[in-house]
Protein backbone atom coordinates (compact mmCIF):
# COMPACT_ATOMS: atom_id res chain seq x y z
CA UNK A 1 0.00 0.00 0.00
CA UNK A 2 2.87 2.53 0.70
CA UNK A 3 4.14 2.15 -2.81
CA UNK A 4 0.91 2.47 -4.53
CA UNK A 5 0.22 5.65 -1.74
CA UNK A 6 3.63 7.09 -3.37
CA UNK A 7 3.01 6.71 -6.81
CA UNK A 8 -0.07 8.41 -6.95
CA UNK A 9 1.44 11.48 -4.49
CA UNK A 10 4.26 11.46 -6.46
CA UNK A 11 1.66 12.90 -9.29
CA UNK A 12 1.30 16.25 -6.94
CA UNK A 13 -1.29 17.02 -4.38
CA UNK A 14 -3.85 19.22 -3.90
CA UNK A 15 -5.15 20.89 -0.15
CA UNK A 16 -7.92 22.65 0.91
CA UNK A 17 -6.52 25.27 3.17
CA UNK A 18 -8.41 27.91 5.42
CA UNK A 19 -11.42 26.05 4.87
CA UNK A 20 -12.31 23.24 7.79
CA UNK A 21 -8.92 24.53 9.83
CA UNK A 22 -10.34 28.74 9.84
CA UNK A 23 -10.67 29.54 13.69
CA UNK A 24 -13.31 29.67 14.81
CA UNK A 25 -15.87 27.85 12.11
CA UNK A 26 -15.56 26.69 8.43
CA UNK A 27 -15.64 29.61 5.86
CA UNK A 28 -14.55 32.23 8.92
CA UNK A 29 -11.36 32.75 6.84
CA UNK A 30 -12.85 33.42 3.39
CA UNK A 31 -12.66 30.03 1.38
CA UNK A 32 -16.10 28.79 0.57
CA UNK A 33 -17.57 25.70 2.80
CA UNK A 34 -16.62 22.03 0.86
CA UNK A 35 -19.44 21.23 -1.17
CA UNK A 36 -20.28 18.18 -3.35
CA UNK A 37 -18.73 19.71 -6.70
CA UNK A 38 -15.70 20.97 -4.57
CA UNK A 39 -13.25 18.35 -5.82
CA UNK A 40 -14.61 18.17 -9.45
CA UNK A 41 -11.74 20.68 -10.83
CA UNK A 42 -9.29 19.40 -8.49
CA UNK A 43 -9.84 16.57 -10.10
CA UNK A 44 -10.03 17.33 -13.83
CA UNK A 45 -6.95 18.78 -12.85
CA UNK A 46 -4.85 15.55 -12.60
CA UNK A 47 -4.45 15.78 -8.72
CA UNK A 48 -4.41 12.10 -7.27
CA UNK A 49 -4.10 13.13 -3.33
CA UNK A 50 -6.31 15.72 -1.14
CA UNK A 51 -4.67 17.17 2.23
CA UNK A 52 -8.02 18.36 4.30
CA UNK A 53 -6.13 20.80 7.49
CA UNK A 54 -8.46 20.39 10.10
CA UNK A 55 -8.73 22.78 13.13
CA UNK A 56 -10.48 21.36 16.40
CA UNK A 57 -10.37 23.90 19.09
CA UNK A 58 -13.36 25.34 18.82
CA UNK A 59 -15.26 22.35 18.16
CA UNK A 60 -14.27 20.29 21.80
CA UNK A 61 -18.12 19.30 23.69
CA UNK A 62 -16.37 19.08 26.86
CA UNK A 63 -12.90 19.99 28.59
CA UNK A 64 -11.16 17.37 30.86
CA UNK A 65 -11.57 14.98 31.77
CA UNK A 66 -13.07 13.37 28.80
CA UNK A 67 -12.35 16.09 25.97
CA UNK A 68 -15.08 15.35 23.92
CA UNK A 69 -15.54 16.65 20.16
CA UNK A 70 -18.53 18.19 19.04
CA UNK A 71 -20.96 15.94 17.41
CA UNK A 72 -21.65 17.84 14.71
CA UNK A 73 -18.38 18.47 14.12
CA UNK A 74 -16.99 15.62 14.10
CA UNK A 75 -20.51 14.10 11.49
CA UNK A 76 -19.07 17.49 9.30
CA UNK A 77 -15.51 16.15 8.67
CA UNK A 78 -16.79 12.47 8.24
CA UNK A 79 -18.53 13.93 5.62
CA UNK A 80 -15.93 15.64 3.59
CA UNK A 81 -13.67 13.11 4.05
CA UNK A 82 -16.36 10.20 2.13
CA UNK A 83 -16.99 12.62 -0.54
CA UNK A 84 -13.47 12.91 -1.13
CA UNK A 85 -12.49 9.19 -0.93
CA UNK A 86 -15.89 8.54 -3.49
CA UNK A 87 -14.06 10.82 -5.85
CA UNK A 88 -10.76 7.98 -5.59
CA UNK A 89 -8.36 10.66 -3.79
CA UNK A 90 -5.85 9.74 -1.53
CA UNK A 91 -7.16 12.09 1.48
CA UNK A 92 -4.87 13.37 4.52
CA UNK A 93 -6.51 14.55 7.57
CA UNK A 94 -5.01 16.05 10.64
CA UNK A 95 -4.82 18.36 13.84
CA UNK A 96 -3.80 21.98 12.37
CA UNK A 97 -4.05 25.01 13.94
CA UNK A 98 -4.53 23.49 17.28
CA UNK A 99 -0.78 23.01 17.28
CA UNK A 100 -0.50 26.92 18.53
CA UNK A 101 -3.76 27.40 19.69
CA UNK A 102 -3.54 24.93 22.68
CA UNK A 103 -0.98 21.76 21.39
CA UNK A 104 2.44 23.66 21.40
CA UNK A 105 3.88 21.44 24.29
CA UNK A 106 7.24 23.02 24.59
CA UNK A 107 5.15 25.06 27.16
CA UNK A 108 5.51 23.68 30.66
CA UNK A 109 2.20 24.60 31.98
CA UNK A 110 -0.24 22.40 32.16
CA UNK A 111 1.99 20.14 29.49
CA UNK A 112 0.80 16.34 30.54
CA UNK A 113 -2.79 17.40 30.61
CA UNK A 114 -2.70 18.77 27.08
CA UNK A 115 -0.80 16.03 25.92
CA UNK A 116 -3.60 13.98 27.34
CA UNK A 117 -6.12 16.14 25.24
CA UNK A 118 -4.36 15.32 22.33
CA UNK A 119 -4.34 11.55 22.95
CA UNK A 120 -8.26 11.62 23.84
CA UNK A 121 -8.79 13.77 20.43
CA UNK A 122 -7.20 11.22 18.55
CA UNK A 123 -9.00 8.46 20.54
CA UNK A 124 -12.68 9.68 18.82
CA UNK A 125 -10.54 10.72 15.50
CA UNK A 126 -9.10 6.96 15.11
CA UNK A 127 -12.63 5.41 16.00
CA UNK A 128 -14.70 7.45 13.71
CA UNK A 129 -12.79 6.60 10.48
CA UNK A 130 -10.93 2.93 11.37
CA UNK A 131 -13.50 1.43 8.68
CA UNK A 132 -12.51 3.89 6.09
CA UNK A 133 -10.48 2.82 3.18
CA UNK A 134 -7.17 2.80 3.44
CA UNK A 135 -7.01 6.08 1.15
CA UNK A 136 -7.55 7.74 3.98
CA UNK A 137 -4.48 8.98 5.69
CA UNK A 138 -3.51 10.18 9.51
CA UNK A 139 -1.07 13.20 10.28
CA UNK A 140 -1.21 13.65 13.98
CA UNK A 141 -0.13 17.68 14.35
CA UNK A 142 0.37 20.60 11.76
CA UNK A 143 4.11 22.95 11.92
CA UNK A 144 4.54 21.20 15.62
CA UNK A 145 5.50 24.66 17.45
CA UNK A 146 8.33 26.02 19.62
CA UNK A 147 11.39 27.72 19.29
CA UNK A 148 14.61 25.63 17.85
CA UNK A 149 16.05 22.98 20.15
CA UNK A 150 16.61 19.09 20.78
CA UNK A 151 14.50 20.00 23.97
CA UNK A 152 11.48 20.96 21.96
CA UNK A 153 11.96 18.29 19.48
CA UNK A 154 11.85 15.55 21.74
CA UNK A 155 8.39 16.86 23.14
CA UNK A 156 7.06 16.32 19.59
CA UNK A 157 8.88 12.57 19.29
CA UNK A 158 6.63 12.09 22.23
CA UNK A 159 3.79 12.80 20.81
CA UNK A 160 4.34 11.27 17.89
CA UNK A 161 4.64 8.14 19.72
CA UNK A 162 1.47 8.43 21.46
CA UNK A 163 -0.09 9.45 18.20
CA UNK A 164 1.32 6.14 17.12
CA UNK A 165 0.30 4.12 20.11
CA UNK A 166 -3.64 5.49 19.60
CA UNK A 167 -4.01 4.91 15.97
CA UNK A 168 -2.45 1.10 15.82
CA UNK A 169 -4.68 0.56 18.80
CA UNK A 170 -7.77 1.38 17.58
CA UNK A 171 -8.99 -1.73 15.72
CA UNK A 172 -10.23 -1.22 12.03
CA UNK A 173 -7.93 -0.90 9.29
CA UNK A 174 -5.37 1.32 11.86
CA UNK A 175 -3.58 -1.20 12.39
CA UNK A 176 -1.46 -0.73 9.17
CA UNK A 177 -3.26 2.72 7.90
CA UNK A 178 -0.92 4.98 6.62
CA UNK A 179 0.10 7.87 9.21
CA UNK A 180 2.64 10.88 8.63
CA UNK A 181 4.76 11.82 11.33
CA UNK A 182 6.48 14.86 11.31
CA UNK A 183 9.48 17.13 13.59
CA UNK A 184 9.68 20.34 15.08
CA UNK A 185 8.13 22.73 12.98
CA UNK A 186 7.70 20.07 9.88
CA UNK A 187 11.52 21.91 9.27
CA UNK A 188 13.95 20.11 7.12
CA UNK A 189 16.97 20.74 9.00
CA UNK A 190 14.98 20.14 12.79
CA UNK A 191 13.79 16.88 11.48
CA UNK A 192 16.86 15.59 10.04
CA UNK A 193 18.58 16.33 13.54
CA UNK A 194 16.24 15.64 15.81
CA UNK A 195 13.30 13.57 14.70
CA UNK A 196 13.45 9.83 16.44
CA UNK A 197 11.09 7.35 14.80
CA UNK A 198 8.17 5.91 17.09
CA UNK A 199 8.30 2.20 18.11
CA UNK A 200 5.30 0.51 16.02
CA UNK A 201 4.82 2.85 13.13
CA UNK A 202 5.69 0.98 10.59
CA UNK A 203 4.06 2.21 7.17
CA UNK A 204 4.87 5.93 7.45
CA UNK A 205 5.98 9.04 5.69
CA UNK A 206 7.85 11.14 6.89
CA UNK A 207 6.55 14.63 6.36
CA UNK A 208 8.04 18.54 6.45
CA UNK A 209 7.03 21.44 5.06
CA UNK A 210 9.56 23.58 2.56
CA UNK A 211 9.04 27.60 1.81
CA UNK A 212 12.61 28.43 1.58
CA UNK A 213 13.70 30.78 1.32
CA UNK A 214 10.83 32.28 3.16
CA UNK A 215 11.72 36.18 2.10
CA UNK A 216 10.18 35.68 -1.19
CA UNK A 217 6.69 35.42 0.97
CA UNK A 218 8.09 39.01 2.64
CA UNK A 219 9.54 41.11 -0.36
CA UNK A 220 11.06 40.13 -2.97
CA UNK A 221 10.17 39.93 -6.44
CA UNK A 222 12.89 37.45 -7.39
CA UNK A 223 13.72 33.93 -7.46
CA UNK A 224 16.11 31.64 -9.01
CA UNK A 225 19.38 32.83 -8.45
CA UNK A 226 21.97 30.47 -7.36
CA UNK A 227 21.72 30.58 -4.08
CA UNK A 228 17.89 30.09 -3.88
CA UNK A 229 18.68 26.75 -5.81
CA UNK A 230 21.16 25.37 -3.53
CA UNK A 231 19.05 26.30 -0.06
CA UNK A 232 16.45 24.19 -1.44
CA UNK A 233 18.68 21.38 -3.11
CA UNK A 234 20.76 21.24 0.16
CA UNK A 235 17.94 20.41 2.52
CA UNK A 236 16.20 17.91 0.54
CA UNK A 237 19.83 16.11 0.19
CA UNK A 238 20.12 15.97 3.99
CA UNK A 239 16.77 14.87 4.56
CA UNK A 240 17.34 11.85 1.95
CA UNK A 241 20.72 11.13 2.97
CA UNK A 242 19.73 10.93 6.80
CA UNK A 243 16.09 8.85 6.87
CA UNK A 244 15.66 5.38 4.96
CA UNK A 245 11.81 5.85 5.39
CA UNK A 246 9.80 7.60 2.57
CA UNK A 247 9.44 11.64 2.72
CA UNK A 248 6.49 14.34 1.58
CA UNK A 249 6.33 17.65 0.71
CA UNK A 250 3.04 18.20 2.94
CA UNK A 251 3.44 21.94 2.57
CA UNK A 252 5.00 24.14 -0.01
CA UNK A 253 4.83 26.71 -2.80
CA UNK A 254 5.59 30.71 -3.19
CA UNK A 255 2.43 32.05 -1.39
CA UNK A 256 3.29 35.69 -2.03
CA UNK A 257 1.33 37.72 -5.08
CA UNK A 258 4.49 39.35 -5.41
CA UNK A 259 6.88 37.14 -7.34
CA UNK A 260 7.26 38.52 -10.86
CA UNK A 261 5.80 35.73 -12.97
CA UNK A 262 8.55 33.96 -14.68
CA UNK A 263 10.34 34.13 -11.30
CA UNK A 264 7.52 31.91 -9.58
CA UNK A 265 7.25 29.38 -12.94
CA UNK A 266 10.84 28.88 -12.40
CA UNK A 267 10.29 28.41 -8.47
CA UNK A 268 7.38 25.76 -9.20
CA UNK A 269 9.82 24.05 -12.30
CA UNK A 270 12.75 24.07 -10.13
CA UNK A 271 10.89 22.44 -6.95
CA UNK A 272 8.86 19.84 -8.40
CA UNK A 273 12.10 18.25 -11.02
CA UNK A 274 14.47 18.21 -7.87
CA UNK A 275 11.54 17.35 -5.38
CA UNK A 276 11.39 14.26 -7.95
CA UNK A 277 15.36 13.87 -8.59
CA UNK A 278 15.10 12.82 -4.90
CA UNK A 279 12.10 10.85 -4.82
CA UNK A 280 10.57 13.63 -2.36
CA UNK A 281 6.42 13.56 -2.94
CA UNK A 282 4.49 16.83 -2.51
CA UNK A 283 1.67 18.47 -1.93
CA UNK A 284 1.52 22.22 -2.78
CA UNK A 285 -0.28 24.31 -0.15
CA UNK A 286 -3.20 26.35 -1.13
CA UNK A 287 -5.97 28.04 0.77
CA UNK A 288 -7.92 29.33 -1.97
CA UNK A 289 -6.49 32.46 -2.39
CA UNK A 290 -3.16 31.18 -3.82
CA UNK A 291 -4.11 28.59 -6.66
CA UNK A 292 -7.50 27.60 -7.33
CA UNK A 293 -10.14 30.06 -6.60
CA UNK A 294 -12.82 27.88 -5.17
CA UNK A 295 -15.59 30.68 -5.59
CA UNK A 296 -15.42 31.54 -9.07
CA UNK A 297 -14.08 27.80 -9.91
CA UNK A 298 -10.57 29.02 -11.98
CA UNK A 299 -6.92 28.28 -11.84
CA UNK A 300 -5.31 31.81 -10.85
CA UNK A 301 -2.42 30.74 -12.73
CA UNK A 302 -2.93 27.79 -15.24
CA UNK A 303 1.07 27.60 -16.37
CA UNK A 304 1.71 27.23 -12.38
CA UNK A 305 -0.76 23.83 -12.73
CA UNK A 306 1.01 23.04 -15.79
CA UNK A 307 4.15 22.66 -14.31
CA UNK A 308 3.43 20.98 -11.19
CA UNK A 309 1.24 18.35 -13.55
CA UNK A 310 3.71 17.46 -16.47
CA UNK A 311 6.60 16.42 -14.15
CA UNK A 312 9.24 16.75 -16.78
CA UNK A 313 12.27 16.76 -16.19
CA UNK A 314 13.33 19.33 -18.21
CA UNK A 315 13.43 23.01 -17.48
CA UNK A 316 10.73 25.11 -18.73
CA UNK A 317 11.82 27.22 -21.96
CA UNK A 318 11.72 30.81 -20.78
CA UNK A 319 14.47 33.97 -20.00
CA UNK A 320 15.85 33.30 -16.44
CA UNK A 321 16.57 37.06 -16.12
CA UNK A 322 14.67 39.30 -15.67
CA UNK A 323 12.41 36.65 -14.80
CA UNK A 324 9.13 38.50 -15.32
CA UNK A 325 6.90 37.06 -18.11
CA UNK A 326 6.76 40.36 -19.44
CA UNK A 327 7.97 42.73 -22.28
CA UNK A 328 7.41 46.38 -20.79
CA UNK A 329 7.37 49.46 -23.25
CA UNK A 330 7.78 52.85 -22.12
CA UNK A 331 4.95 55.35 -24.06
CA UNK A 332 7.01 57.29 -26.49
CA UNK A 333 10.26 55.47 -25.61
CA UNK A 334 11.98 54.62 -29.20
CA UNK A 335 12.47 51.34 -29.90
CA UNK A 336 15.51 50.15 -30.52
CA UNK A 337 17.64 46.64 -31.32
CA UNK A 338 14.93 45.19 -33.11
CA UNK A 339 15.09 42.62 -36.03
CA UNK A 340 13.56 44.74 -38.97
CA UNK A 341 12.17 42.06 -41.04
CA UNK A 342 8.68 43.23 -42.90
CA UNK A 343 5.80 41.22 -42.56
CA UNK A 344 7.33 38.72 -39.59
CA UNK A 345 6.50 39.08 -35.79
CA UNK A 346 9.95 37.33 -35.15
CA UNK A 347 13.57 36.14 -35.83
CA UNK A 348 15.00 33.00 -34.37
CA UNK A 349 18.67 33.44 -33.03
CA UNK A 350 21.06 30.90 -31.70
CA UNK A 351 19.67 31.87 -28.20
CA UNK A 352 16.34 32.61 -27.99
CA UNK A 353 14.07 34.73 -30.47
CA UNK A 354 13.76 38.27 -30.95
CA UNK A 355 10.69 39.77 -31.86
CA UNK A 356 10.48 42.33 -34.78
CA UNK A 357 9.79 46.59 -35.51
CA UNK A 358 6.90 44.90 -37.70
CA UNK A 359 5.29 43.55 -34.55
CA UNK A 360 5.34 46.02 -32.39
CA UNK A 361 4.05 48.46 -34.99
CA UNK A 362 0.79 46.20 -35.10
CA UNK A 363 0.82 45.33 -31.21
CA UNK A 364 0.57 49.36 -30.29
CA UNK A 365 -0.89 51.02 -32.76
CA UNK A 366 -4.07 52.77 -30.55
CA UNK A 367 -1.03 53.50 -28.36
CA UNK A 368 -3.10 53.19 -25.18
CA UNK A 369 -1.12 51.57 -21.93
CA UNK A 370 -1.67 48.36 -20.43
CA UNK A 371 -1.92 44.62 -21.64
CA UNK A 372 -1.34 44.72 -25.61
CA UNK A 373 -0.63 41.43 -26.49
CA UNK A 374 -0.34 37.86 -24.84
CA UNK A 375 2.36 35.79 -26.79
CA UNK A 376 2.47 31.61 -26.30
CA UNK A 377 6.25 30.72 -26.47
CA UNK A 378 5.94 26.52 -27.45
CA UNK A 379 9.13 24.42 -27.59
CA UNK A 380 10.00 20.80 -27.81
CA UNK A 381 10.82 20.74 -24.23
CA UNK A 382 8.68 22.11 -21.27
CA UNK A 383 5.24 23.47 -21.56
CA UNK A 384 4.08 26.60 -23.22
CA UNK A 385 4.50 29.96 -21.80
CA UNK A 386 2.71 33.23 -22.47
CA UNK A 387 4.70 36.63 -22.80
CA UNK A 388 2.44 39.54 -21.82
CA UNK A 389 3.60 42.68 -23.98
CA UNK A 390 2.56 45.91 -21.89
CA UNK A 391 2.54 49.51 -22.96
CA UNK A 392 3.25 51.56 -19.42
CA UNK A 393 3.67 55.23 -18.50
CA UNK A 394 4.99 56.30 -15.02
CA UNK A 395 2.83 55.36 -12.31
CA UNK A 396 1.28 58.66 -10.35
CA UNK A 397 0.05 59.07 -6.81
CA UNK A 398 -2.03 61.88 -6.25
CA UNK A 399 -1.59 62.61 -3.42
CA UNK A 400 1.05 62.13 -0.72
CA UNK A 401 -1.48 62.39 2.47
CA UNK A 402 -4.01 60.06 3.29
CA UNK A 403 -6.63 60.72 6.16
CA UNK A 404 -7.59 57.21 6.96
CA UNK A 405 -11.15 56.66 7.51
CA UNK A 406 -11.76 52.77 8.75
CA UNK A 407 -9.66 50.58 10.73
CA UNK A 408 -10.14 48.10 7.80
CA UNK A 409 -8.79 49.73 5.05
CA UNK A 410 -6.51 52.61 3.81
CA UNK A 411 -6.82 53.26 0.15
CA UNK A 412 -4.28 54.84 -1.39
CA UNK A 413 -5.52 56.78 -4.88
CA UNK A 414 -2.71 55.48 -7.62
CA UNK A 415 -2.74 55.88 -11.35
CA UNK A 416 -0.91 52.70 -12.86
CA UNK A 417 -0.82 54.06 -16.47
CA UNK A 418 -0.43 50.05 -17.52
CA UNK A 419 2.02 49.09 -14.88
CA UNK A 420 1.10 46.50 -12.06
CA UNK A 421 1.77 46.38 -8.58
CA UNK A 422 4.64 45.18 -7.53
CA UNK A 423 4.51 45.40 -3.66
CA UNK A 424 3.86 47.94 -1.18
CA UNK A 425 5.39 48.06 1.69
CA UNK A 426 3.64 49.77 4.92
CA UNK A 427 6.07 50.49 7.95
CA UNK A 428 4.13 50.95 11.69
CA UNK A 429 4.88 50.77 15.13
CA UNK A 430 6.73 47.71 15.49
CA UNK A 431 5.25 44.98 17.35
CA UNK A 432 5.39 40.99 17.09
CA UNK A 433 7.21 41.53 13.72
CA UNK A 434 10.32 42.17 16.11
CA UNK A 435 10.59 38.83 16.46
CA UNK A 436 10.96 37.49 12.22
CA UNK A 437 13.86 38.19 9.85
CA UNK A 438 14.53 41.88 8.50
CA UNK A 439 12.89 41.73 6.17
CA UNK A 440 10.00 41.27 8.17
CA UNK A 441 10.24 43.52 10.57
CA UNK A 442 7.53 46.39 11.18
CA UNK A 443 5.47 45.29 7.58
CA UNK A 444 2.78 44.63 6.04
CA UNK A 445 3.34 43.80 2.36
Amino acid sequence: MLLKALALFAIGGGQLGNTLDAIPNEGDWGAPPVTEDTFDEIERAGFKSVRLPTTWTHHFASEAPGYVVNATWMNRIETVVDRTLKKGFWVVINVHHDSWEWADFTQPEDLEARKTKFEKLWVQIADRFKSKSDKLIFEPLSEPAGGNSEANADQYNDANQRFVNVVRNSGGYNKDRLLTLLGLNANIQRTVDWFDEPTNASNYILHVHDYDPWETSWGRTRWGFADDKKQIEDTFIALQNHFKVPAMIGEWGLTSKTVESAAAWDYFGFFVRTSKKYQLVNQLWDNGGDHYDRINKIWRDPVKLDIVNTMKDVPNTMFVCPQIGAVWLKKGAALTQLEKEPGTNYVLSATGFNLTEAYFKKALKDNTTGLKDTLTIKSSRGIQLPLQIRLYEKPVISTTAIQETSTDTLLIPVAFNGATLAIVKAVRKDDWTVYYGDLQKARIN
